[in-house]
C-alpha cells in the first residue's frame, strides 16, 4: 500500500495522522536512508522505518505528535542503547523526523445572510475551510464569500444529500427562518460532524427542539448541539456574534474545555428552561434570528 495514497484517504476522511521519515543515517540500517512510514491515529501503520524496538518507539511518539501537532526529531543508536539492535539499527544509528498531518476542519455554513458573511470571514481567519449553502443565488455568491472552499446554491435537502461531513467537520446553522433551521438541524445531527451549532433566540431553540422531538428524533440526538451558539462575550451585533461563534469553533477544534459557552448542549439548555417557573417564558437572547 502506498503511503501517499493512504495519506490522501486519511485527509479526505478528516483523520489526523503522522509521517515518520528517516532523515539521517550513520552506518548500516535495515532500511534505506529516506524511508517513510505513515502512522494513523489508531496506531496502525503503512510503510516502515526498519522495524524493531525503534520503530515501536516511533509509533508511540507519533501518537503525541498527532495529538499536539508539534513535530519531533527522534534519534536511535546501537552504541547509546544496545537494546535497539533488535533487527533495527544493525550497528548503525539514525534520526527520524515525525510530523503531524492534520487536515484543516471544514465548516459547513448554512445561511448566506449578514451573520453568515461575517462568520465565514472570521472562520477563514481562524484557519477553517468554509463551505457555504443557501437557496438564494443573490446571497450565496463569490462576491459575498470570496476565498471559501465551495458555494452550493439550491434547495437545502438536495444540497445536503451531496454533502459528506466527516467527524472533524463543523456545521453552523443560520438560515433565514426557524423552519429551514429545523430541517438542516435534523440532517446535521445524523452526520458524524464533531460540532453542530444553531443561531437563534432561546424561544427559537426550544421551539425547534420540541418540533423535532415531536417528529420522532430522540432528545439525546441533540446532546452535541450548541444552541444558542457561541461563547458568552455579551455579543449583540452580527460582527460580535461571528466572533463569539468562531471562538467557540476554535475552542472545539483545540479541545479547550475550560471556555464559557452560552450553553454546554442544546439538551441541557432545554432542560434548564423546562425547570423554570411555568409562568415564565424564555427570554430572547442576543442571537435572535
Amino acid at each position: 500500500m502506498d503511503i501517499y495514497e493512504e495519506l490522501i484517504r486519511e485527509r479526505e476522511d478528516g483523520r489526523p495522522c503522522a509521517i515518520a521519515t528517516i532523515v539521517n543515517v550513520v552506518g548500516s540500517i535495515p532500511s534505506y536512508a529516506s524511508a517513510k512510514m505513515l502512522v494513523r491515529e489508531n496506531g496502525t501503520i503503512v510503510g516502515t522505518v526498519g522495524g524493531g524496538p525503534a520503530e515501536a518507539e516511533v509509533i508511540r511518539e507519533a501518537a503525541e505528535v498527532i495529538a499536539t501537532g508539534h513535530p519531533k526529531m527522534l534519534s536511535f543508536g546501537l552504541h547509546d542503547n544496545p537494546e535497539m539492535d533488535s533487527g533495527m539499527v544493525c550497528g548503525g544509528s539514525l534520526d527520524v523526523f515525525v510530523e503531524a498531518i492534520r487536515p484543516a476542519p471544514v465548516l459547513y455554513l448554512f445561511g448566506a445572510g449578514h451573520v453568515g458573511v461575517v462568520t465565514a470571514r472570521a472562520a477563514r481567519l481562524a484557519g477553517l475551510e468554509v463551505v457555504v449553502i443557501d437557496d438564494r443565488a443573490e446571497f450565496a455568491c463569490a462576491e459575498r464569500f470570496p476565498n471559501v472552499q465551495a458555494i452550493h446554491v439550491g434547495e437545502f435537502e438536495a444540497v445536503m444529500e451531496r454533502l459528506s461531513p466527516n467527524r472533524r467537520a463543523l456545521i453552523f446553522i443560520a438560515t433565514r427562518c426557524h423552519e429551514i433551521d429545523g430541517r438542516v438541524l435534523r440532517w446535521a445531527v445524523g452526520t458524524p460532524a464533531g460540532y453542530v451549532g444553531m443561531i437563534g433566540s432561546k424561544r427559537k431553540v426550544v421551539t425547534v427542539f420540541e418540533r423535532l422531538v415531536a417528529e420522532g428524533l430522540p432528545p439525546e440526538a441533540f446532546a452535541r448541539v450548541h444552541a444558542p451558539v457561541g461563547l458568552d462575550i455579551g455579543a449583540d451585533t452580527p460582527e460580535e456574534i461571528a466572533i463569539s461563534v468562531a471562538a467557540e469553533m476554535v475552542a472545539h477544534v483545540r479541545g479547550a474545555a475550560a471556555v464559557r459557552p452560552l450553553v454546554r448542549t442544546m439538551t441541557a439548555f432545554v432542560d434548564r428552561i423546562a425547570r423554570k417557573a411555568p409562568a415564565a417564558e424564555p427570554a430572547e437572547d442576543r442571537t435572535a434570528a
